[in-house]
Order: C-alpha cells, then sequence, then structure tokens
C-alpha cells in the first residue's frame, strides 16, 4: 500500500511540474492557436520582432475598457515592428462571438483562439485583459496588467508600453511582473 501511495505521489509530483506556467526569462517556442475562420494555426514564438500577446474576452466589460487602448497600443508599436496579438481563452466565448466582437469593437490587430486554454495554462493567464511581452527569442519579459486602470483618465503606471519602450531601446525589463485585474478567464474542464 505504501509503495503504491509513493508512485501516486511521485505521478501528481510529476504532473505538477509539468504544470507550472512559463517565468520570467522562460522561452515559448510555439504558438498553437485557432483563427477566426477556426482553422489551426502555428506562430512561432521567436520572431524578427518582439511580440505582444493579449487575452481579452468579447464579455468581459473591464477587458472591453480596454478596445480603444489596445487599438492604440497596436498602432504605435506595430509601428515600431512589434506583433500584437489578441487571445480569445474564454471557453464560453465562441468563435462567433468573438468574430461578432471583433467587427463591432472596430478591433485592428489580428485575434486568436486559444480554445483548450493550452497557451493561458502554459503562461499562467488568468484575467482578461493580461499582457504578455516576448522578445525576439520568444523570451517572456514581462507578465500582467496593460496599465494599472480601468479608467484612463486615472492611469498612472503604464506596465506594458513601459516594457515594451525599455524592451525596443535595447535595455533590460526593470519591471518585469504586474499585477493583472479583470474578470476570469472561463476555462475549460480539464478530465481527471
Amino acid at each position: 500500500m505504501r509503495r503504491i501511495l509513493f508512485v501516486w505521489l511521485c505521478i501528481a509530483s510529476v504532473s505538477l511540474l509539468a504544470a507550472e506556467p512559463l517565468a520570467i526569462g522562460g522561452r515559448l517556442d510555439a504558438l498553437s492557436l485557432q483563427d477566426r475562420d477556426g482553422r489551426t494555426v502555428t506562430l512561432a514564438a521567436a520572431s524578427a520582432q518582439p511580440t505582444v500577446l493579449l487575452f481579452y474576452s468579447t464579455v468581459c466589460p473591464i477587458s472591453n475598457d480596454y478596445n480603444d487602448r489596445i487599438n492604440a497600443l497596436h498602432r504605435t508599436y506595430s509601428a515600431q515592428g512589434v506583433r500584437v496579438l489578441l487571445i480569445n481563452a474564454n471557453s464560453n466565448e465562441s468563435l462567433a462571438d468573438i468574430e461578432q466582437h471583433h467587427k463591432a469593437a472596430e478591433l485592428l490587430l489580428p485575434v486568436y483562439r486559444d480554445r483548450s486554454n493550452v497557451l493561458a495554462d502554459r503562461l499562467g493567464a488568468f484575467v482578461t485583459p493580461e499582457a504578455f511581452l516576448l522578445d525576439r527569442d520568444g523570451v517572456l519579459r514581462y507578465q500582467g496588467h496593460i496599465d494599472d486602470s480601468r479608467n484612463p483618465a486615472r492611469t498612472r503606471v503604464r506596465g506594458l508600453t513601459t516594457a515594451l519602450d525599455e524592451l525596443l531601446a535595447g535595455k533590460p525589463v526593470t519591471k518585469s511582473h504586474s499585477k493583472a485585474f479583470g474578470c476570469t478567464i472561463k476555462r475549460v474542464r480539464k478530465d481527471s
């Protein structure tokens, strides 16, 4: 009986280790996502440009408060060679919901679906909106909020753009983590 318990604890420990989210300084190899037409696409995390992954929701009011700021971020930083991608990982939002929201919100950037929360789990994304910044090598350099206020007039700390500016200037990211806030990602139930 003790031997069975020991084996089970070892297996459980290995499973927990495998489920650890990517830490700052860790490298992400590839992104396997679903495009708005339902096709699976694989994007290299390492590319000729830094990549911002923004987890968002079509129904979360906090996430929706950021739509204009997300468009502005895309306009500003894509002009500087940054790839900015929207990712929806909510199991309760369909591709049709995502498509309709993308058009209604007049979002300018590509949106993808993380259908089984694989990427959200790998990165440790929990809320919408939540931002992840990868350098050209696919190394995670920042995780956290876009900025510190739902109301743009009250924003004092711009975590994501500060990290982007430092990275683009060839400097180390001084504050690599901030607390994201918003609605929780509605995950797909995993069978045990």
